[in-house]
């Protein structure tokens, strides 16, 4: 089973057609079309009950149709924001336990019953939120609302300023450091909500988009060249790699006997008379930077590539300050200890992923060459090297 799962979230008087193309195709089928997305991700939609006049699901007409025999239909009413939220925390602790984690494409009111729940979400109950793709979602309300408002509860609450939802994005804003990544998309025709309410705060550039689109065709992308479906698609792949590569951050090192003997760093620290922990040690290392080093995206590959030549360089500042005075297996352990008080300064990456164990392997890297550049002992040459490979 995939360990994560996105939940399309649709809007007032939504349904499923509201994720469907003039074609047929829905939003998360043109999504669920490319392997690497599918391979990823469950896909779900949440319905909920919602109509412009509920009048024949009410409680007393339902009741006295019952009465001449039409049928037994339950009665239905529309629910304020905060129970719908509260449903959608049903359905997902229900039907969507077994996910580690879940990413909401939200499409205009239902991008308010995502916030709620989000906000109302519990650490260490799964799924856990971990994106947000709003789609011409009314943060601070729309002007749609005061037409229907009168007699519509939902349509009330999506009135601008509005004591619900006002309250609602201002404690989005309070816990925006700490919420999931999120994006705004943004309709350019859509005259329900305009620019200024798509936006909870000003977001950054990278998170603020804006599509040839009005306000119920931008949740149905038109094919896989829809500017909302690519943007959509990269954004789900960007998690599937974070996905990938912190599962193999925390890949198992399984010690061998023969696990790198003929590798040069391992040659290196033998001839230089390293301990058996040490060499065990660096072993582990280097697996662990060489599984995410071949992994990396180009970006994170650039980043590795910085954080080794800082790795270099504290390698080389600690060896010159200790060769001279300490035997190789304490100007290693110098080194590592330089390391470890460095990484989370002059080594810290930004990255989530990499941790210590890679940035050690990254050192074990370079000193897995057939040179001098990195070695624990002067007297060690290439030819004695070369003896033992």
């Amino acid at each position: 089973m995939k360990k994560s799962c996105v939940v399309f979230v649709h809007g007032f008087t939504g349904g499923a057609g509201t994720w469907k193309n003039c074609k047929g195709n829905s939003f998360s089928n043109l999504l669920s079309a490319d392997s690497e997305i599918d391979e990823a991700y469950d896909f779900y939609e949440f319905d909920y009950y919602t109509e412009i006049i509920s009048l024949f699901d009410s409680a007393p007409v339902v009741r006295l149709l019952g009465l001449f025999g039409f049928g037994s239909k339950k009665a239905k009413k529309n629910q304020p924001i905060r129970r719908i939220s509260e449903l959608l925390d049903t359905y997902i602790r229900t039907k969507l336990n077994s996910y580690d984690s879940v990413i909401f494409i939200a499409h205009s009111m239902g991008g308010l019953v995502v916030k709620d729940y989000i906000l109302n979400h519990e650490k260490g109950d799964t799924p856990e939120p971990i994106g947000y793709l709003s789609l011409a979602v009314p943060h601070k309300g729309s002007i749609g609302g005061y037409l229907l408002g009168s007699f519509n509860v939902n349509a009330k609450e999506l009135q601008p300023l509005n004591a619900y939802s006002d309250t609602l994005n201002n404690a989005w804003i309070d816990k925006k450091e700490i919420l999931p990544k999120a994006q705004y998309y943004i309709a350019l025709h859509d005259e329900l909500v305009n620019e200024v309410s798509a936006l909870p705060f000003t977001v950054k550039k990278s998170d603020k988009f804006v599509f040839e689109h009005d306000h119920l065709s931008i949740c149905k992308p038109s094919n896989s060249n829809d500017f909302v479906y690519v943007q959509a698609a990269q954004f789900l792949k960007s998690h599937a790699y974070n996905f990938k590569m912190s599962e193999l951050a925390t890949t198992v090192f399984e010690l061998e006997s023969n696990s790198y003997e003929k590798e040069i760093f391992v040659i290196k620290m033998i001839l230089s008379d390293i301990g058996e922990k040490g060499i065990d040690d660096a072993k582990g290392s280097f697996f662990h930077a060489e599984i995410i080093t071949k992994a990396a995206d180009k970006k994170d590959r650039i980043i590795l590539q910085d954080l080794q030549t800082k790795v270099l360089s504290l390698y080389q500042q600690s060896y010159n300050a200790h060769s001279c005075k300490l035997e190789a297996n304490e100007v290693f352990a110098k080194v590592h200890d330089l390391l470890l008080e460095q990484d989370s300064k002059v080594l810290a990456s930004g990255v989530n992923y990499i941790n210590f164990m890679h940035k050690k392997g990254l050192l074990q890297q370079l000193a897995n060459k057939l040179t001098t550049q990195v070695t624990w002992s002067e007297k060690i040459e290439i030819k004695d090297i070369l003896a033992k490979i």
